[in-house]
C-alpha cells in the first residue's frame, strides 16, 4: 500500500534505518537456528530487536504533517498567565466533536480538554459522537454549530473528504478548527484550520513492526488489520507497520492484510483471524492499527488453542493492557499520548481565540510499551495510576 502520506515520513525514517537493518541483520543470526515454530523460542536473543526499538524512542519523530509540514514540539505550546486571563475573560464557548467514544484514547482526549478548557475558562456547549458513522459525524458537526461555539476540536479520521463540506461551513461562519490527527480534505492551515494535533503515526507502526519481529525472533507468517478510510492517520499507521516488515525483516512475511470501517471493530477482527488461522496454520500474529479490533484478534486466538499467537497493536487501551499484565497475548504496544494530545489541542484552541500564530502541525512521539514498562507507561500516558485490577494481575503474573 504506497501513498503521498508515507512519502515524506521514509526521508525522516533514514535517520534510524541503519540501526534497524543492523538489528534486524544480528536478529536473523540469532534466530537462525530455532526450530520452535509460531513465536519466538525461548533462548532468542531479543537485543537487537530491543535496539531498533530504542533507536526509534531517542529519534526525532518520523512523521510529518498532512503537507509534508515539519512538527512543531508539543513542550513549546504554552500560553502565558496573562493570555490564559485573558482568553478567561472571553466567555468563549467550544464544541468537541469526536468520531467515536468510550475508548482509552478518546476518553483521555476529552479529559484533557475539559481539564484545560475549564483552566481557560472555556465553555464546551456540544460534546457528541459519532460512534464510527461518518453521515452521523456530518450531523454532529452541524448540532455542533447550532450552539454557537467559537471553537471546534475534532478528529475527522472516519471521511476527511464526505466531512469536509460539514467543516467548511464551520469555517465559513467564523468558528476556528482545532483538529486531531489530520485535517478535513483540502483545508489549508492557519486559513482554514488552526492547527493538527497526532501522533507519530507512522512512527507507531513502525514501533509494532519491530515489537512484533522481537516476539517473532525476526521470522514466522503474519497479518495486519488497518483502518480502510484513506486518512493520513490511518495510512501512516499500516504503512509504517508494512514497510518496515518489508525492509528489516526479510523472514517475516505479510500474508494478509484487511482494511476496516467498524464500528464493530472486535467483531470484523475476530472473523477476519479465524478465517486467516484455518487459512494459515502457522500464522504467527496480527498487527492492529488501533486496540480494539485486536481485541477481536485475541479472542480468536484464544478459542483457536493459539497460546503462542502475537498481537501487537496502536494505542494502550484497558482491554490490551489486561492482556499484556496476564503474560497473554499482547507483545507490544505503540501508545499515543492522547492526554497530552488534548492539553495541546485545548491551547491551541486558545491561540486561536488570541489571535496568536500557531503552528500548523504538532506531532508527539508513540511510546513503545512491554509487559515491564506497562505500570510506568500508563501513568506517563493516562496522567493517572494504572487501574487496579490491570496492577493486581501485572503483579500475579
Amino acid at each position: 500500500m504506497n501513498s503521498k502520506f508515507a512519502t515524506a515520513a521514509r526521508s525522516r525514517r533514514a535517520a534510524i534505518v541503519l540501526t534497524a537493518l543492523f538489528a534486524s541483520s544480528v536478529a536473523l543470526t540469532a534466530c537462525s537456528s530455532s526450530e520452535a515454530g509460531p513465536g519466538a523460542s525461548a533462548d532468542c536473543d531479543t537485543s537487537p530487536f530491543d535496539e531498533a526499538i530504542a533507536a526509534y524512542s531517542e529519534g526525532p519523530v518520523i512523521g510529518l504533517g498532512p503537507y509534508g509540514e515539519t512538527s512543531a514540539d508539543a513542550s513549546t505550546i504554552q500560553l502565558t498567565d496573562a493570555e490564559v486571563e485573558q482568553i478567561r475573560s472571553m466567555g468563549a464557548k467550544a464544541a468537541v466533536v469526536m468520531h467515536f467514544s468510550g475508548d482509552s484514547w478518546s476518553n483521555a482526549q476529552v479529559d484533557a480538554i475539559e481539564a484545560k478548557f475549564e483552566e481557560l475558562g472555556i465553555k464546551i456547549v456540544a460534546q457528541t459522537d459519532a460512534q464510527a458513522d461518518p453521515a452521523k459525524q456530518f450531523s454532529d458537526i452541524e448540532t455542533a454549530l447550532a450552539a454557537d461555539p467559537d471553537v471546534i476540536v475534532s478528529i475527522p479520521s472516519l471521511d476527511t473528504t464526505a466531512l469536509a463540506p460539514a467543516y467548511r461551513k464551520a469555517a465559513e461562519q467564523g468558528v476556528k478548527l482545532v483538529f486531531m490527527e489530520n485535517p478535513a480534505k483540502d483545508f489549508v492551515a492557519g486559513e482554514d484550520y488552526v492547527s493538527v494535533v497526532a501522533m507519530d503515526n507512522y512512527g507507531a507502526g513502525v514501533l509494532g513492526a519491530h515489537q512484533m519481529a522481537r516476539a517473532l525472533c525476526g521470522e514466522g507468517e503474519v497479518a495486519a488489520v488497518f483502518h480502510a478510510a484513506e486518512a493520513p492517520t490511518n495510512v501512516l499507521r499500516i504503512e509504517g507497520f508494512e514497510d518496515t516488515i518489508k525492509s528489516d525483516y526479510p523472514d517475516i512475511k505479510i500474508v494478509e492484510s484487511q482494511g476496516l470501517l467498524g464500528p464493530d471493530w472486535k467483531g470484523e477482527t475476530g472473523k477476519n483471524v479465524d478465517a486467516w488461522l484455518t487459512k494459515h496454520p502457522d500464522l504467527a500474529g496480527v498487527w492492529c492499527f488501533f486496540d480494539a479490533p485486536c481485541e477481536g484478534a485475541i479472542d480468536s486466538a484464544r478459542s483457536a488453542g493459539r497460546d503462542d499467537f502475537v498481537v501487537t497493536t496502536v494505542d494502550l487501551g484497558s482491554n490490551v493492557a489486561l492482556d499484556m499484565a496476564q503474560d497473554g497475548f499482547t507483545h507490544g504496544i505503540a501508545a499515543a499520548q492522547p492526554y497530552d494530545q488534548g492539553t495541546t489541542e485545548a491551547i491551541l484552541a486558545g491561540y486561536a481565540l488570541l489571535g496568536k500564530e500557531a503552528p500548523a502541525f504538532v506531532e508527539l512521539p508513540a511510546v513503545p510499551v512491554s509487559r515491564d514498562t506497562l505500570e510506568q507507561s500508563w501513568q506517563d500516558i493516562y496522567h493517572v495510576e494504572l487501574p487496579e485490577q490491570i496492577l493486581t494481575t501485572l503483579n500475579e503474573h
